[in-house]
């Protein structure tokens, strides 16, 4: 028969050795095991989104600040899930944190995240808003587990900060049905103020690629300038489309016409004294000194006013600038991308 102080020292041995055991399994939860985070001890997330009025008809980049405030358990991995209407085109982490991101056209998964209790990290989607968009919501959802397995592992969103995963998105739109094979595209819009804007792929495209017509008027949330000029108060958008909802650098002609209502109190009553105060994420060359940057949908544009066209064109010019019989006021420039243009 073992002695009484062999035997008390064996349990106090494994007790110590179970102990450790619970540690480590909550330091670091195998996959698919069941974790602390239940439903008697709940893991909370916060979040908050950069970008809560993004554009229609182009690409928005929305960052996604996340902060762990579970204690001792690690955030390991979030889903981040597109809304109706939206179309996920990438997602990415902050330099330097730790993360891994990949992305499909319906949600943005980010796994590896190892986010200890009270550190924050920010996760990045990319995604293009579909014309007549309107109130929308992200659905989120994150885990203990780092690759986003298992049950009984899921964190809650912290209510205090669940409303800023809503936003409304700002402007409108004309998107075309998807292109024909072997034959040019185009898509038209009218403002409330009477403009219009034809938009017109200068060469074929693939098929099943799309152009998108914008308009982005007074209380839309987009503005933007450009040195030496005053702009009309519509801002228009232009785009083509893959069936990813993806942004080609394709090139298009644009034409604006101006209504004889808005020349009539622009300030610019000759037809040659219009521009266009252009915006693109693309660097392009600008008329001396009047470069310059804007954030628009959560992206960096480079801002300026076009130059005339060379012969033959390039992108993106002025081609033409003219008056029809009825005052208005005609601009056909060349684009390239996902930009916009201001007249």
């Amino acid at each position: 028969m073992p002695k009484a102080g062999f035997t008390g020292a064996r349990v106090c041995f494994l007790a110590l050795a179970a102990s450790l055991l619970g540690v480590a399994m909550l330091a670091a939860p195998a996959v698919g095991q069941t974790s602390t985070c239940t439903s008697g001890s709940k893991c909370f997330f916060a979040v908050s989104v950069s970008t809560s009025s993004p554009t229609v008809g182009v690409s928005n980049s929305f960052v996604f600040t996340i902060k762990n405030e579970a204690s001792p358990q690690q955030l390991g991995a979030v889903q981040i899930s597109a809304p109706a209407g939206f179309m996920i085109t990438g997602a990415s982490i902050a330099p330097g944190a730790s993360g891994t991101a990949s992305s499909t056209s319906s949600s943005a998964l980010f796994t590896n995240l190892n986010l200890a209790p009270s550190a924050s990290t920010a996760l990045t989607v990319t995604a293009t808003v579909s014309c007549g968009s309107g109130s929308y919501q992200w659905p989120i959802a994150a885990k203990q587990s780092n690759n986003f397995n298992g049950s009984g592992n899921d964190f809650q969103i912290d209510p205090a900060s669940a409303g800023n995963l809503s936003g409304t998105a700002m402007g409108s739109c004309t998107q075309s049905k998807p292109c024909p094979p072997g034959s040019s595209c185009s898509a038209s819009a009218t403002s409330a103020l009477g403009d219009s804007i034809t938009v017109t792929t200068s060469a074929p495209v693939p098929a099943g690629d799309t152009v998108v017509a914008g308009i982005d008027g007074a209380g839309s949330g987009i503005s933007y300038s450009c040195p030496t000029y005053t702009s009309s108060p519509d801002v228009f958008s232009f785009s083509v489309f893959d069936a990813n909802g993806v942004a080609q650098p394709i090139a298009l002609t644009v034409t604006i016409r101006i209504d004889k209502s808005v020349v009539s109190m622009s300030g610019h009553p000759g037809a040659s004294s219009w521009q266009i105060c252009y915006a693109s994420t693309t660097p392009f060359t600008t008329l001396p000194n009047t470069i310059g940057s804007v954030t628009i949908g959560g992206a960096l544009y480079q801002t300026g006013l076009l130059p005339n066209c060379p012969s033959p064109p390039g992108q993106p010019c002025v081609q033409s600038r003219n008056k029809n019989n009825a005052g208005d006021e005609i601009i056909t420039f060349s684009a390239f991308g996902d930009p916009f243009g201001h007249p």
